[in-house]
Order: C-alpha cells, then structure tokens, then sequence
C-alpha cells in the first residue's frame, strides 16, 4: 500500500487561479489584458479561445474563482453554459462575452447563473465593472452559478456485505477520473471503514476530530486533512480502535459538508449502519440517497425497515436503489422483479456479480473502474447518469444480458 501524497504538494502542482478568460478575437484579448494589467493580474490568464475552449480547459485543471467566456456564435448558448456549469466548481462566477445585443439573451443568461454580459466590442470602463465585481471588489447580484454548492451522495447497505463501500468508492473514483469532477469521499465508517483500502492508501486524517470536535473544523482543517488520491479525488476517513468510544457532535456532519459542498462538485458519503445518527444525517443531507441490497431475505427485510425509518418511498426523487452482486446467488436469488414490488422502488441500476474482478481490485488496493468487466461497466454508467449528463435508459434485469 503506497502511503498518499502531502495535501500541499498536491496544492502546489495544481494551483487555483483567481481568473481567467477565454475570449474569441484578438481586439477582446488585448482590451482584457489591459484592463487587468491595470489590476494586477497577469497576462498569461487570458486565453485565446471561446466556451468550447473554456470547458476543454476546465476538465483538466481546477477551476479558476471567476471566469470571463466568449459565447459569440455558440449554439445554443445556454446549453454550453450548462456544460460550463457542470465542469465548473463550486462558487464560481462568470461573465459572458458575446457580439448579440439582445435583452432577451441577457436575461436568458442571467436566469442561468451568468453573473453579467458584456457586447463586443468591449468597453474598457464594462470590463473594469464586471472584473470588480468578479473579483469581489463591488457588489454584484446574486447568481445561481457562483452560489452552486456541490452535490451529496449518500450510499448505505441494507446490510453488511452487500458492497455498499465499493459502490461509494467506485462512483467517487469514476465521477472524479472518468468525468473530472472534484469530488470529496467521506468514510463514515469509523472503525471498519473500507474506502481507504479499495484506493491503496492509509486511513489517517482528521475525520474523527471533525466529527468529536466541529469548533476547531474550517476550510483550512479540512484541507490538512483530507488524503489525496489523486487530482480531484480526496479521502476523508479514520480507523479508530475497536473497544474506542467516539462520542459524534450531533451538528458536526452538517458542518462538515457545508464546507466541503462549497469546495468540491460531489461529496460522495459512505455512511455505515451501525451508526443511526450519523446514518439519519447523512441521509437527510444527500442530493442523492443510494440504497445499496442484494437478491436475500435478509436485504429485503431491512430495506423495508430502512424505508420506513428514513422515509426511502418512491415519493422522494432523491432516493435511487441499486441491486448488487446480481446473479451470485443463481436460481435460489430472490427475482429482481419480485424484489422491486415487495420494497416498491424500481432498480436504478443492476450490477453483476464479478468476484474475480472485485476481489482482485480490493485485495490490490486499485479502483474496480481500473478494470474491465460487467461491474465496472455497470458502476460506469451509474456514474455517468450521476455526473449531470442525460438520463440513462432504465433496463429491466434480463436486458443486462443482451449485447
């Protein structure tokens, strides 16, 4: 098992510009270079490119606190900021640059979480406004996109054993690897947590003191504490002694994720059932609740018991359920249709069992998603539904078999 890296080399080699631009001509370049060399920011921040340029540019390095775009000729519009939108962190603001002088697109645009529009060709005193107000230097309106918050996914399993924590770690891997989001990974097992495991590194960080002790968590404790995977994947997780007492601040999970929301596209939280408290939160917090079970009894019945406690019906569009290690059991499983009606939620997604490849991903301390095969693919596409993009189809259980 290789030990993570320190949190502040990974910080040095992927730094966080203040701003950046991405402008389409060569006029609006050198008037935006201008005016922010007036300001103190370097030239090199500003790109020749458009939208298109910017989103390429946002998935392979970390987000800048404030963005200018170029949407001249982008169709449509509002669907490319969309995109943006998806690649952007959290907190982000944004000016649009455009050659339509048309109000109904302004207001479009401001309805979307654009914090301002400015027409071409650019006014130098427009780009001194809207660079103010980027960089927090004047009051600007409130927008969607620089209040976006990251989302939360909460997996638990009905039961121990159902793979609940690979699902987690596997969709927190995928989301930040395959769609290059930042994401948080938050085992909330605290004795017999397993993430750690399935990505090669040590659970050691400040998990527990945040959760004992919430007045002394910030933004900078956070950061300290959480262990690198990666680029965008990061670990918060602790193995604490069997026989050791943790007393949980009822108010400290919220406190935590309200801070990683705002510095992370997903908080992914595998939440344990041993712990109720800790369990309701986790649950009553998420974006997205999954229920993670298998084809027995067993899981069956605690789903039902789950649902009723944590109000998990199909009235609630947060809850999504995940049938695992389908086909493990053979003839004597439990039928997946019968299953859906008895719990009445339907299958969001379906993953077969793949021992082979699970076990030699967890016994290696690699991501499942490294691998190929039916699982992995099947955790793929629940990521990629997950990561914003359309819907996937709903297949029934006998149609995973069809090619």
């Amino acid at each position: 098992m290789q030990a993570a890296p320190e949190t502040e080399q990974l910080e040095e080699a992927a730094p966080r510009e203040s701003f950046a631009a991405f402008l389409a001509d060569d006029a609006s370049v050198q008037q935006v270079r201008q005016c922010i060399a007036e300001m103190g920011l370097p030239p090199s921040c500003v790109h020749r490119g458009d939208i298109s340029t910017a989103i390429n540019y946002l998935e392979k390095v970390r987000s800048p606190r404030a963005l200018m775009v170029d949407i001249a000729g982008a169709e449509p519009a509002l669907t490319k900021i969309q995109h943006l939108a998806d690649v952007c962190e959290p907190g982000v603001s944004v000016v649009a640059v455009g050659d339509r002088n048309d109000v109904g697109l302004y207001r479009d645009l401001l309805g979307v979480g654009i914090s301002d529009y400015i027409v071409k060709p650019l006014p130098a005193y427009l780009i001194h406004k809207a660079m103010n107000g980027l960089l927090g230097l004047a009051e600007v309106a409130n927008t969607p996109l620089s209040h976006k918050l990251g989302k939360i996914i909460t997996v638990v399993g009905t039961r121990g054993g159902v793979g609940a924590s690979t699902l987690a770690t596997n969709l927190a891997w995928g989301l930040a690897n395959r769609k290059h989001r930042r994401v948080a990974l938050v085992d909330l097992d605290l004795k017999y947590g397993a993430c750690g495991l399935m990505l090669g590194v040590k659970s050691d960080s400040g998990l527990r003191e945040a959760l004992e002790r919430p007045v002394r968590v910030d933004e900078l404790f956070v950061r300290r504490a959480m262990i690198p995977c990666g680029e965008r994947l990061f670990l918060l997780a602790c193995q604490e002694k069997v026989n050791d007492p943790i007393v949980v601040d009822p108010l400290a999970l919220s406190q935590l994720v309200s801070i990683l929301r705002k510095e992370f596209h997903f908080v992914v939280l595998d939440a344990a059932r041993e712990n109720s408290t800790l369990l309701a939160q986790a649950l009553e917090l998420a974006s997205t609740r999954i229920v993670v079970v298998d084809q027995t009894t067993l899981s069956v019945r605690d789903m039902l018991g789950m649902r009723e406690a944590y109000r998990l019906g199909q009235d609630d569009s947060r809850n999504m359920m995940v049938l695992n290690r389908f086909g493990e059991s053979g003839k004597a499983g439990i039928a997946a249709k019968e299953m859906e009606e008895v719990v009445g939620l339907r299958f969001d997604s379906i993953v077969p069992f793949d021992a082979k490849s699970v076990v030699f991903a967890a016994n290696a301390g690699v991501p499942l998603l490294n691998r190929r095969g039916p699982a992995a693919k099947a955790i793929e596409q629940l990521a990629e539904k997950l990561g914003g993009h359309a819907p996937l189809s709903r297949k029934r259980w006998w149609q995973i078999f069809r090619k």
